[in-house]
């Protein structure tokens, strides 16, 4: 039988969170306690929840689903705690005795909680993106060409020259492009 090990080692403390203004202006770092089992279940709970409420197409449905969440999702036995005071845990006091913005605090809050219920990668996109869900891409052609060139490419100063192919149409050219598209430099 296997035995694992050493698992504070990804989990331990939490989740940092760095930048974070309070009154006086200084950006400090906060670090997110790991969820207590119950408060862990309880957010992908009712992350499941907006799931289905989001994916209903009639108000009838809506309802049906919103009763059956009422009788499912547990309270918490915290005192009536916001969703963000109970995700931040002991994070929220010292960011509230800093004198973090309500704001701040709240953004810090759905980070936490994108944290809880899906891990680091989603949490990061939320934080990057600035709450927006998806941090934010180039926004045209050039900077979208731009930015999917390789890093060795830009490094050596060396640029590849341009395609002398004529453009074909997408019917003619689909067999070619398909063969080609895995080819290249990988970063």
């Amino acid at each position: 039988m296997a035995k694992l090990s050493g698992l504070t080692e990804y989990f331990n403390p939490g989740l940092d969170l760095g930048g974070v203004p309070g009154r006086d202006g200084v950006e400090r770092e906060y670090t997110v306690p790991l969820p207590s089992a119950e408060l862990g279940l309880w957010c992908q709970m009712m992350a499941d929840a907006a799931g289905r409420i989001h994916s209903t197409s009639t108000v009838e449905e809506m309802q049906e689903i919103i009763a059956r969440i009422e009788e499912e999702v547990p309270e918490l036995s915290v005192e009536n705690w916001a969703m963000t005071k109970r995700v931040l845990g002991t994070a929220y006091d010292e960011m509230a005795a800093d004198g973090v913005s309500h704001h701040h605090i709240q953004f810090c809050g759905h980070t936490a909680y994108a944290w809880i219920v899906g891990g680091e990668e989603p949490a990061e996109r939320f934080w990057k993106s600035g709450g927006q869900g998806e941090a934010p891409g180039p926004a045209n052609r050039q900077e979208r060409r731009a930015a999917g060139r390789t890093s060795t490419a830009s490094a050596s100063g060396t640029r590849k020259a341009a395609s002398s192919r004529t453009t074909k149409s997408r019917s003619a050219s689909s067999k070619s492009t398909k063969a080609t598209a895995s080819r290249g430099t990988r970063s």
